[in-house]
């Protein structure tokens, strides 16, 4: 967990430092990473392992809101089998960081849905990075804060 930790700050902090590589929303690149990053919430919404399952790296760390950190197999276990219903999720803001052959996003995401019979809202922040492999992109690693008001 704290390596995790220690490698997102590094990430967070260069993408900082190194000027003239925040990319906007005109970059072609940042553009594919949002709509990976729409494609995959969706695709939580529908618990489609399928979709899921090629967009993350085979070697995906996952670390969820609780702080526990997830293999791809067990993230994928854990949504198949969820008694959760979501009905809505997606960002609510994100911001991309291009570095080469990687992407960071940030954003605050929010997700309304119905668990144990009783509705929910959840709002929280996430980090995801993206590493472009074999000339595709993919997530390697994703992390989410537990609930922000």
């Amino acid at each position: 967990m704290k390596t995790i930790a220690m490698v997102l700050t590094i990430v967070c902090a260069t993408a900082a430092m190194i000027p003239g590589q925040e990319t906007g929303s005109d970059s072609g690149v940042a553009a594919k990473i949002r709509e990976l990053e729409y494609a995959r919430f969706d695709a939580q919404r529908r618990k489609d392992n399928l979709t899921l399952d090629a967009m993350f790296d085979n070697a995906l760390i996952w670390v969820d809101p609780d702080g526990v950190q997830l293999t791809k197999a067990d993230y994928l276990v854990n949504l198949r089998l969820a008694s959760t219903n979501v009905l809505e999720t997606g960002p609510a803001s994100m911001t991309v960081h291009v570095l080469g052959d990687a992407a960071v996003v940030f954003g605050i995401y929010q997700v309304r849905g119905v668990k144990g019979g009783r509705p929910y809202l959840q709002r929280a922040r996430f980090i995801n990075t993206w590493a472009l492999k074999n000339g595709k992109w993919v997530c390697i690693a994703a992390t989410a804060t537990s609930s922000i008001s």
